[in-house]
């Protein structure tokens, strides 16, 4: 069973709410704006769906056209300076009401979107308390499952918690923890948040293929060694922690053998997320 989370946004000029009840996309209300080329305007609705593309508008929209976007109350155009990674084309920002932005692609075409928000905790709050609301749609098809696998691509910037005390692992753009060396010697270990790249620093001596004694969350001094999962390359004990994906809290798993870049998730996870191959095996 697969979940869709819906976003109510508003937008980033004058805060008006940017969702329409009368205009239903994909059964829910949609997210309505003002949409124009080359002097032609129009109007669109986009699903509010995260992770859905259906829409429809008043003007024809043709794939691979770059579009302008603006606010339908006060008219102001919704730009930024971000760039899509996927085709250079400007990405459109709305806030989300409770809290952070999502972004998508000015091109017609390009399923390039992202969700960024400006507190770590409102990740974990914001997918809970609308879990369980009617604006979420549960798939039950195995193709249309397959079909919207989410990817997290190498170099993802992920947003790690404690599976215990649910704090947020981040701290000056490192994964922060607690290390117990083979010396029974604690400190702090420094991983990279971002996937597939595996820098480190540690204040305590960890040689390399050495197996950490025991990783720590630093809040609530908790063992985040998993308790039936191992490394499924070299078998040293595995760590586990809570990302937040796209569109669920995710359990996820890595080695405690330094110079191991073996990482994975659970087999439920597993049917609805796929993480991307390293670049750096």
């Amino acid at each position: 069973m697969y979940s869709y989370i819906s976003l109510k946004v508003d937008c980033p000029h004058c805060g008006k709410s940017l969702m329409d009840s009368k205009k239903l996309i994909d059964d829910i209300p949609s997210i309505r704006m003002n949409i124009s080329l080359e002097g032609n305007n129009g109007t669109i609705n986009l699903s509010s769906f995260y992770g859905s593309y259906q829409y429809e508008s008043s003007l024809m929209i043709k794939n691979g056209t770059e579009y302008t976007f603006s606010c339908p109350f006060c008219n102001e155009n919704i730009t930024s300076d971000s760039i899509c990674d996927e085709c250079s084309s400007q990405m459109i920002p709305l806030h989300i009401r409770d809290g952070g932005k999502v972004r998508f692609c000015s091109r017609a075409g390009c399923k390039n979107h992202n969700v960024q928000f400006e507190d770590l905790s409102h990740i974990h709050d914001y997918f809970h308390l609308n879990i369980g609301t009617p604006e979420v749609v549960e798939i039950n098809n195995k193709a249309e499952k397959k079909e919207q696998k989410e990817l997290i691509k190498s170099g993802t910037f992920l947003h790690i918690y404690c599976p215990h005390c649910e704090n947020g692992l981040i701290e000056k753009n490192s994964v922060l923890f607690k290390v117990i060396n083979q010396y029974d010697e604690r400190g702090y270990l420094l991983l990279s948040p971002y996937l597939n790249v595996f820098a480190n620093q540690s204040t305590v001596f960890i040689p390399e293929g050495a197996v950490a004694k025991d990783i720590l969350c630093p809040f609530c001094d908790e063992s985040l060694i998993a308790k039936n999962v191992v490394c499924e390359k070299c078998s040293a004990p595995a760590v586990e922690v809570i990302v937040a994906a796209l569109r669920r809290m995710i359990e996820f798993f890595f080695c405690t053998k330094k110079g191991c870049h073996w990482h994975n998730l659970c087999d439920e996870d597993l049917q609805y997320v796929m993480l991307e191959d390293s670049i750096y095996w």
